[in-house]
């Protein structure tokens, strides 16, 4: 099953944020045994300057991008250099 994960904040009459992100629901043994993984399918840098996060869940997501979007982009060596930076450890 895919579903769409978009946390999100908004001021009223005033700004939004929304972070989308798809990801696939698999069943999987779980240390909590909620019996369900979550696969992303949505790989694109999230803009860490609007946001209060989870810096372990945030690198995680970041090393995971290029790993599936580099090969993509091996013939764009601007779009890679900006994907990589753009995912760099926070």
């Amino acid at each position: 099953m895919t579903v769409s994960n978009e946390p999100g904040y908004y001021a009223d009459g005033r700004y939004g944020i929304r972070i989308e992100n798809d990801v696939i629901v698999r069943e999987a043994e779980t240390p909590n045994n909620l019996r369900n993984a979550y696969e992303h399918v949505t790989m694109c840098p999230i803009q860490t300057k609007l946001i209060d996060f989870s810096k372990k869940w945030l690198n995680s997501y970041h090393a995971e991008t290029p790993e599936k979007v580099g090969p993509l982009l091996r013939n764009d060596p601007r779009a890679l250099e900006w994907l990589e930076r753009e995912c760099s450890s926070v």
